[in-house]
């Protein structure tokens, strides 16, 4: 038998190849190689044929093998079919970066309104305070249901408190106080959170031209729908002072605070003033600060503390180690009716929160910093700010109440009161030229449409700077700007709103592009970072050539 022989020759090279071996192989089981000999021999006789009862003819076996045929191979083509179409989709979509002879998809006005809804930047309806949880509540941490005259009357026995005051209020200058307004915050809610403490935001002022009507932080920041984020309260003052009563009665508290504007500058002779204290009526006496709050001992250009080292002022054993060094901490009057008061244990309060870091001078630059991490990251606009904004957006769009407004990207151009950080350079040679924005842009629209497969041809410029034919330049390259003049911003709504708006428009951008060194660009460059997931660039200027890249 022809199958037999073959075996043997199998089983024989077998055996040889076991002894050619230098490692010996496993002892014959069962199931090895020879011993499916017999049943492979067996089988191996069988026919394979299909054996059919009524046998086919030739023709129609012929058409039947064909059609078979047929079919597989029109199954086979199918994942071919799929893949070309997924791929010609995806090269009309986004053209290829380093090709200069596709032209971006440029969307119609008609598809405006689907691109815009599929972009990143999203609204959210304002909260109220009884949506929120009870212990979320601003009422669960005061004392009574409404303000009282005196502060210390609103606030519980059984709860820490913290609160500064911001320190802008003797400038004219909006987009400082406003700038102040983001940071300062940030740095106080931050400090009372990592401290336990419920923090007591300060109304916003401006002693000159006119702007010494306060501006409440829930004026504009949806502080609801942030207390949620955080998951701790936020106070303000108007919540537990009763500013007319306490004016119409003359109720001036007297409290006592941490001087450590003192110990961050070296130059200074006392703590940081403010107009805020006075429209509180407020009379501050000042303890000085350790030296260990100052980021870099005795350095004069810099004015940052951290904020565990002002935390710790906030703690029973922190604070009984300062006082007990009365000379090295010294207790100043206050000015009113001179009298001197330690710290206040119950309602921790400082001088002055804007330069407070966890790390590094200015951090709230980087993307590390806890204070936008943890805090103004989830501190969006009211509802009435948003709508407000978009009201001018499609007046400035030439579109309809209602209308859905295009993507765009936004510029911020910081121009006015750097001046004084050009030295002996000429103002045309120190600030950037608009062909550095105009590069920045391009840059800037090139990654939306890898981004999102759209080309954003809108561009709003927004900025400080006085000369009107440096605003007809910015007309000429067919960028837009909020005539905050014709719209009569500042006397409809207040001083404050011009800058308030140019930062909302900023934050709904889909792309953005700032200036360098600029805190009003940062904060933007962060809200359409990680609100919008756009792209950003900043302008670096101080020289000719300071942006050439």
């Amino acid at each position: 038998m022809p199958y037999q022989e073959e075996d043997m020759t199998s089983e024989s090279s077998f055996e040889d190849a076991r002894h050619a071996q230098s490692v010996p192989l496993l002892p014959f089981q069962s199931w090895s190689p020879s011993a499916f000999k017999e049943t492979f021999a067996v089988s191996s006789s069988r026919s394979y044929l299909w054996h059919t009862c009524i046998p086919l003819p030739p023709v129609v076996r012929r058409r039947w093998v064909f059609l078979t045929i047929v079919l597989l191979t029109a199954i086979g083509c199918i994942p071919v079919l799929l893949s070309a179409t997924t791929h010609a989709q995806e090269v009309q979509r986004v053209a290829t970066p380093h090709s200069s002879h596709i032209n971006p998809l440029i969307p119609d006005s008609d598809n405006l309104t689907n691109l815009a809804e599929n972009l990143p930047v999203q609204y959210e309806e304002e909260m109220t305070e009884d949506a929120l949880p009870l212990h979320l509540r601003p009422e669960s941490y005061l004392e009574g249901e409404v303000a009282t005259s005196h502060f210390r009357d609103s606030l519980r026995n059984d709860t820490g408190y913290m609160t500064s005051f911001l320190s802008a209020g003797w400038t004219n200058d909006q987009i400082t106080i406003v700038r102040d307004i983001c940071c300062f915050s940030g740095n106080l809610i931050y400090l009372a959170m990592i401290s336990g403490r419920v923090p007591i935001v300060p109304p916003f002022t401006s002693y000159i031209d006119g702007a010494a009507s306060p501006l409440a932080f829930s004026d504009i920041f949806d502080v609801p729908r942030m207390v949620l984020a955080l998951g701790a309260p936020i106070l303000e003052w108007h919540m537990v002072k009763d500013l007319e009563n306490s004016g119409n009665e003359h109720a001036k508290d007297e409290l006592g605070c941490w001087n450590i504007w003192e110990v961050d500058n070296v130059q200074a002779e006392g703590p940081r003033g403010s107009y805020s204290t006075t429209l509180l009526d407020l009379d501050i006496s000042y303890t000085r600060a350790p030296a260990s709050v100052k980021l870099i001992p005795n350095f004069e250009h810099d004015s940052h503390s951290t904020f565990w080292s002002l935390a710790k002022l906030a703690f029973p054993d922190g604070r009984a180690e300062v006082l007990a060094n009365p000379h090295e901490n010294p207790t100043r009057p206050s000015e009113g009716n001179k009298v001197m008061l330690l710290p206040d244990e119950q309602l921790v309060c400082y001088d002055y929160l804007y330069y407070v870091c966890a790390l590094d001078p200015f951090e709230f630059e980087r993307d590390y910093s806890p204070m936008w991490r943890e805090v103004m990251i989830h501190a969006h606009w009211t509802a009435s700010v948003e709508d407000l904004a978009r009201g001018y957006l499609r007046r400035l769009f030439r579109l309809p109440d209602g209308a859905s407004i295009p993507p765009y990207i936004a510029i911020h151009a910081r121009r006015g009161d750097f001046l004084g950080w050009c030295g002996d350079v000429a103002k045309d040679d120190c600030f950037a030229p608009l062909r550095a924005f105009a590069r920045r842009v391009r840059e800037v629209q090139e990654e939306v449409r890898l981004r999102h497969g759209i080309y954003v041809s809108h561009v709003i410029m927004t900025g400080d700077e006085k000369d009107d034919n440096w605003w007809s330049a910015v007309e000429e390259r067919g960028w837009l700007r909020i005539d905050h003049a014709g719209e009569r911003t500042a006397e409809r709504f207040g001083n404050w709103y011009p800058v308030v708006l140019d930062a909302v428009v900023q934050s709904m951008s889909v792309g953005f592009v700032g200036t360098d060194r600029s805190t009003f660009s940062h904060m933007a460059r962060r809200r359409v970072t990680d609100w919008n997931k756009g792209p950003v660039r900043l302008v670096r200027w101080g020289s000719p050539s300071a942006d050439d890249h």
